[in-house]
């Protein structure tokens, strides 16, 4: 295929400054469109990236704003978020028009929606992934392809009786759409995973540890939630918006990973896993621009609603993180 056009949803947050960094500088990329609210710290952005960048200005809820911009596009990343208010109508208009997608994905869509979703990309012979972030999307590679004895369910994705967890340093990942999941998810504390960087975990849904830095990061984050959590739907608002605004005070001591992510049986976080370590921020980013850009090459060859190993395999995901400098750890180690 020849150079190709791609529309990048999202591209202030955190995740998509490092997907349209990554895409800025592939010569397979010939145009890159930079889509945000924040239409003046894009053109910022674009400036300083590359002249092959341009932008615009959508609300990813509205339909036509998403169609008048999928016109003369090769596909499209999504890095909008939160992904429980856009995910679903990004992707279903992206499969209306026939673009290829991909999209960092938070486990949000139902099995319906997952069905819908498969089903009109198939329709507009089309191919798309939902989940090229951390978790899921890391995790989802890490169960595949280097967990010892792990399994994946028919979708590709880890069975259930795997645990996983995700760390991040909230200074260095985390913009307003990860806060409010954050606020949403965090609960009851929890033991550290052997296979995770040290800090402070917390239960964050089925067989799920979410971890922060100790210090502030965790203390902060915790007594904000528990305390304006309390007022409802209101209050988890405003400590996402609290730590959002005191983000850059969050800061973790030297030498913590930006993020990381990693399997491990569930009910055996002392057990055998799978784990990378994300210093630099920027692998969610790049698995994003990795995946879309996979999709717009095969366009037309891969239809439905994907899973992400099946895109990408071992051998392409260890090159993905050595491109960042990330470390994927196995425990047991591989036998050469």
């Amino acid at each position: 295929m020849d150079a190709m056009k791609i529309a990048l949803l999202g591209a202030m947050g955190f995740v998509g400054q490092a997907a349209a960094r990554e895409l800025a500088g592939r010569p397979e990329v010939r145009d890159l469109l930079l889509v945000d609210y924040n239409i003046r710290e894009a053109k910022k952005f674009a400036r300083s990236l590359s002249p092959k960048c341009r932008c615009a200005m959508a609300d990813v809820s509205r339909v036509p704003d998403l169609e008048r911009l999928l016109g003369d596009v090769d596909a499209v990343a999504n890095a909008a978020g939160p992904c429980w208010e856009f995910e679903k109508t990004v992707l279903l208009t992206c499969a209306g028009s026939g673009r290829p997608a991909a999209s960092i994905g938070d486990n949000v869509l139902s099995a319906a929606d997952r069905r819908e979703i498969h089903d009109t990309f198939r329709r507009a012979g089309s191919g798309a992934v939902s989940g090229c972030g951390m978790y899921p999307g890391w995790t989802d590679l890490l169960a595949a392809h280097f967990h010892p004895k792990g399994s994946t369910g028919s979708d590709g994705t880890a069975a259930q009786e795997e645990g996983r967890f995700f760390f991040c340093s909230p200074d260095r990942f985390g913009g307003y759409a990860f806060f409010r999941r954050v606020v949403g998810e965090i609960g009851r504390p929890t033991n550290v995973p052997s296979c995770a960087p040290a800090g402070r975990y917390f239960e964050a849904g089925r067989g799920t540890a979410f971890g922060l830095p100790e210090g502030k990061p965790a203390g902060r984050c915790r007594r904000i939630i528990g305390g304006l959590g309390l007022f409802g739907p209101v209050g988890r608002e405003l400590s996402a918006a609290f730590l959002f605004w005191l983000r850059r005070s969050l800061r973790a001591a030297t030498g913590v990973p930006a993020a990381a992510a990693g399997v491990f049986p569930a009910g055996e976080p002392q057990g055998r896993f799978a784990a990378v370590s994300d210093p630099e921020g920027r692998l969610a980013g790049t698995l994003l621009a990795e995946t879309v850009l996979l999709l717009g090459r095969e366009r037309g060859k891969g239809k439905g609603l994907l899973p992400l190993p099946e895109i990408l395999g071992k051998e392409e995901a260890k090159r993905i993180a050595s491109s960042c400098t990330a470390t994927v750890t196995i425990d047991p180690p591989e036998r050469a």
